[in-house]
């Protein structure tokens, strides 16, 4: 659930060019002590054998940074080339780590190629330079430290979930501003989501973390958000959040959809209304699925339909209060023949869920008019709490962030 190996691609992370400098050598040991200490193994996989004053790099690492680290030999003996689908299993295999337990540190094209085709993170230093826009972009081995140790580390990474039949949808954390011990990351991540303002980025990587630490994303074919009340708004939150889940699908190959699901009519905001005029229908017919949706980073849409019969689709959104909205896009996706993981940041503490049984007859690629708010069954809050001691962790790690240091 947590990382436990980190994968080291050394030419344009310990040196470039045939050359290292001494503060990155430095840093470089002081990361790999901090991640031993905290049960992570750092190791080279590549395909030659870098050194350094005629010494290997795996034994001057070991040396200067007093833990083993290991040099797995891309091409040779039981490890294949990295760039073939699976070329990292028999790490995995040695080293007892999970997929989805282990990242890959690299700044090179055949660095992506062999996180595209193994399903790894790829986190991209850019202390030597940056020679591509893939990955995620760390400017210093602080930040790469930081990332690891704030996010990639937690314990429980999923507050809430329901998984009963064609419903799967699951938090982080609860939501409140009220109880003390979620108001403060609660306010903050309302004023992203709502205002934008407070801290995106702890947020995204929030998100990148659990969705990847999990597994979750192993298990999608798509990604798409589910689109705010007004189909007017544009810019804020939304264009940044696009942004770094494009770039976090195009790890897995798991393409982003920005406008999968479209909203073409205002919907009323759950927030303002009275208990009895949250409805089904408020979404139901405000929204339709896309046949053409463009990807995030491509400026036309594609020449052909879209097809989800047998495909899984990702729905990411901020809040979740009683599922409404999430549940609609459920609906839609299944109207197509698809599958839906529905996941939120947080969960509005002490709301059931509602869930449509039976969903109204749709026709996913049009407006619709539901005439009947469609019946539903109600998942108590308390009962799908699955890891309570995920608020907890996500207050930790809030405080963690905003006062890390490297020194």
């Amino acid at each position: 659930m947590a990382l436990k190996l980190i994968l080291i691609s050394p030419d344009g992370t310990v040196g470039a060019d045939g050359k290292a400098k001494r503060d990155v050598l430095c840093d470089l040991c002081k990361f790999i002590a901090r991640m031993a200490a905290r049960g992570v193994e750092v190791a080279l996989w590549a395909r030659h054998r870098m050194s350094l004053n005629g010494e290997v790099l795996d034994a001057y690492l070991t040396r200067e940074a007093k833990v083993p680290v290991r040099h797995f030999q891309a091409g040779a003996g039981p490890f294949p080339i990295r760039r073939s689908a699976g070329s990292v299993n028999p790490i995995l295999s040695v080293t007892g780590a999970a997929l989805h337990e282990t990242i890959l540190v690299g700044s090179k094209q055949e660095d992506m190629l062999a996180g595209v085709n193994n399903g790894l993170l790829l986190v991209r230093p850019a202390w030597y330079g940056d020679e591509m826009e893939y990955g995620f972009r760390v400017n210093s081995i602080g930040q790469l430290a930081r990332f690891c140790e704030v996010f990639a580390l937690r314990q429980h990474p999923i507050y809430w979930s329901i998984d009963s039949g064609n419903l799967q949808v699951c938090s982080m954390g609860p939501f409140s501003t009220y109880f003390e011990e979620f108001a403060k990351y609660g306010a903050n991540a309302k004023q992203v989501a709502k205002e934008n303002k407070g801290n995106p980025e702890f947020w995204f990587f929030a998100i990148v973390s659990t969705l990847y630490f999990s597994g979750i994303v192993h298990g999608v074919d798509f990604i798409c958000p589910f689109p705010g009340h007004n189909p007017a708004a544009i810019g804020g939150i939304r264009e940044l959040l696009d942004a770094v889940m494009s770039q976090f699908g195009k790890c897995f190959r798991k393409p982003y959809l920005r406008n999968r699901i479209v909203r073409h009519t205002q919907s009323q905001t759950s927030q303002y209304l009275k208990p009895e005029q949250k409805t089904f229908r408020n979404h139901l017919n405000t929204v339709y699925l896309n046949q053409k949706p463009r990807r995030y980073d491509r400026a036309e849409p594609p020449k052909a339909m879209l097809n989800l019969r047998s495909k899984r689709v990702l729905v990411v959104d901020d809040f979740v209060t009683n599922g409404r909205s999430l549940d609609t896009a459920r609906a839609y996706i299944e109207a197509a023949k698809g599958t839906a993981t529905l996941f939120s940041w947080l969960k509005t503490v002490n709301t059931s869920f509602y869930h449509m049984q039976p969903d109204p007859v749709l026709n996913p690629y049009q407006a619709n008019a539901v005439a009947a708010e469609p019946a539903a069954t109600s998942f108590g809050y308390g009962a799908h709490i699955v890891d309570s001691a995920a608020s907890k962790e996500l207050q930790t790690i809030f405080e963690a962030y905003n006062g890390w240091s490297w020194a």
